[in-house]
């Protein structure tokens, strides 16, 4: 990212491949024309709130802005937008900043930068950022506003997951997948986990106890994370499809991971029915509830084994019931599943452990990522 005649005149000089450390900025396809968002100490998001929840840049704070800015119809109106800051804010664009701003750029130094941008291509956001230059401030207006930033986004989901070096967990139980991925992120391996940026696991019973995020702001979480790789090195994510719960993964994404070296995770039945009673909600309730809930999952359990289901479920045997649910539907349908999106996958040396307990778990992925497994999990 670099800067324009819009910000503060500093430049960015992207680095050799050879001698880069993350793939912030580096390889994206599309210039956004301020610098790296982390230089900033603040960035201000001058839009809606509705608006901000939908998407925003990680750590954006939000200011709402007044309604006589946004019923301004154009950029021709530059000079109403200057009275309207000072009339709806109690403060002069001209001589001082806007009392709405006045509160979270008090912090913020006068040798640090802000960046600010709002949904109408600078109509708003730049006149405080004059506003803010005046009183001594480094500011830079993001140009294009937030469109340009989903441009952004988008394109860079195109072109950096193809660039990184994935290396997938493979479990029937996203829960399951996750206690892993903390593991390898506690020993010092790159983690990308997916599932929790959309508050959704696969082989969930139920719906998430929160709503997933929008789409546009998944895909802001992505870009975030997936710029802060070291290419140089893998990284882990759980198994899964194109989706996740009711959002898409971007094409190139999912085709990275498609493609991308498996390691099966591995441990006896009856210890992952213990911590799968401890990770998933629903397995708290009425035994009947659970199975209502395994009925209407999708695929459809076939009647044999609802029938089954329901004579475990008659005579109380929970653990019995859980074991069923685990090996005889959900595990052959991600198995299903998982070799119909690449059935050539390379696959590395499974992950055998006797515990997902944390402590347990931690000692058995160290053990595994001793010579000789090393090579073959990082080459």
């Amino acid at each position: 990212m670099t800067s324009d005649q819009e910000s503060s005149n500093r430049g960015f000089a992207a680095a050799p491949y050879s001698e880069i450390e993350s793939l912030a900025g580096a390889f994206h396809p599309h210039a956004i024309e301020v610098q790296d968002f982390s230089y900033y100490s603040l960035v201000i998001d001058v839009r809606s709130r509705a608006e901000y929840e939908d998407d925003h840049i990680p750590g954006a704070l939000q200011i709402e802005p007044p309604p006589s800015l946004v019923e301004l119809p154009d950029m021709r109106a530059e000079n109403r937008v200057k009275n309207a800051v000072g009339s709806a804010w109690g403060d002069s664009a001209a001589h001082g900043i806007p009392a709405a701003l006045a509160e979270i750029v008090r912090p913020v130094k006068l040798d640090q930068a802000i960046l600010i941008y709002c949904g109408r291509g600078g109509l708003v956001s730049r006149p405080l950022a004059e506003a803010l230059r005046w009183r001594g401030w480094t500011v830079d207006v993001l140009p294009g506003g937030w469109i340009n930033y989903r441009r952004w986004v988008q394109a860079g989901l195109e072109v950096l997951p193809r660039l990184v070096a994935f290396r997938l967990i493979a479990c029937s139980l996203g829960s399951e997948a996750a206690r892993a991925l903390r593991a390898l992120r506690e020993v010092g391996h790159q983690v990308l986990d997916v599932e929790e940026l959309a508050g959704w696991r696969h082989g969930a019973l139920g719906a998430p106890l929160v709503p997933q995020p929008a789409q546009a702001w998944f895909e802001s979480q992505l870009m975030q994370a997936i710029r802060g790789f070291d290419p140089r090195s893998p990284v882990w994510v759980g198994d899964l499809g194109s989706h996740a719960g009711a959002l898409s993964l971007p094409g190139a994404l999912t085709d990275a991971l498609a493609i991308a070296p498996t390691a099966a995770l591995k441990a006896e039945v009856p210890e992952r029915v213990r911590r799968w009673q401890e990770d998933e909600p629903l397995l708290h309730a009425e035994i009947s509830v659970v199975l209502q809930s395994v009925a209407a999952l999708s695929p459809a359990p076939s009647s044999k084994l609802l029938a089954h289901w329901r004579q475990l479920t008659a005579g109380g045997v929970t653990d019995l019931l859980l074991s069923s649910v685990l090996t005889d539907y959900i595990d052959p349908a991600y198995a299903e599943g998982a070799a119909e999106r690449s059935a050539d996958r390379h696959s590395l040396h499974p992950l055998v452990v006797d515990s997902l307990t944390p402590n347990a778990l931690l000692a058995a992925v160290r053990a595994w990522l001793r010579p000789p497994e090393l090579g073959a999990l990082t080459g």
